[in-house]
């Protein structure tokens, strides 16, 4: 026992005090990722949301949508994630879907069928895939693609469906340094598979943009 805090209202005044530091840190942790995220959209001529966490615009070369998102079936597995989605501008085929998912983040008993294959064992032994269509399969097999697509493996979640790239982490990041590094290597990934296509139509606007908060490949709502 603290000395001084015996009693029980020295207790209670401590608790009080305790309780009045975690908000005042969870207040300033907020203030820096939303200071961080409008300074990361300026910078990059994009534009972020007034009252969420959400930047969209085009990030050099590439319509972006980043965002926020809760995951997990409450209590203490609930958690929240920071979602990237680069649009491949029809350079995959937008029924297309691979995934990855770290062992750890995958829910209990969930199937995992093995039904298509890319053709390369370490890609398939991290990818879930279906509707490979024979186009798609030489542009993910492009050696540049290929390292970058087994490069994302560190992230939590990792998927192509309806046409978009999609990267999750968990946390959210508070600083611009920590923004840059969560889209490098995505973008990355973006830039190679369409520089891997063979021909790309008209891009697409953001308005087709599903928003992080809706269901994704692999999510986990409450």
């Amino acid at each position: 026992m603290l000395p001084g805090v015996s009693s029980p209202l020295g207790i209670l005044a401590s608790l009080l005090v305790l309780g009045a530091l975690v908000l005042f840190t969870l207040f300033q942790l907020k203030r820096r990722q939303r200071a961080a995220w409008e300074a990361f959209a300026k910078a990059n001529g994009l534009i972020c949301a007034e009252k969420r966490l959400e930047v969209q615009g085009r990030y050099r070369g590439h319509p972006l949508l980043l965002a926020t998102g809760k995951r997990g079936a409450g209590g203490k597995r609930r958690h929240t994630v920071t979602v990237a989605r680069l649009d491949l501008e029809g350079a995959l085929p937008a029924d297309l879907l691979l995934e990855y998912e770290r062992p750890e983040d995958k829910v209990p008993g969930a199937a995992t069928p093995r039904e298509e294959l890319l053709g390369d064992a370490e890609l398939d032994a991290a990818f879930q895939v279906e509707n490979l269509a024979p186009e798609a399969r030489p542009v993910l097999l492009t050696p540049e693609v290929r390292q970058r697509l087994l490069g994302l493996r560190g992230h939590r979640r990792v998927s192509i469906k309806g046409g978009w790239l999609q990267v999750e982490q968990r946390g959210v990041p508070a600083s611009t340094g920590a923004l840059d590094a969560l889209l490098r290597a995505p973008h990355e990934l973006a830039r190679a598979v369409t520089e891997a296509a063979p021909a790309l139509p008209s891009p697409r606007t953001m308005e087709g943009s599903p928003h992080a908060d809706e269901e994704l490949p692999g999510s986990e709502h409450a």
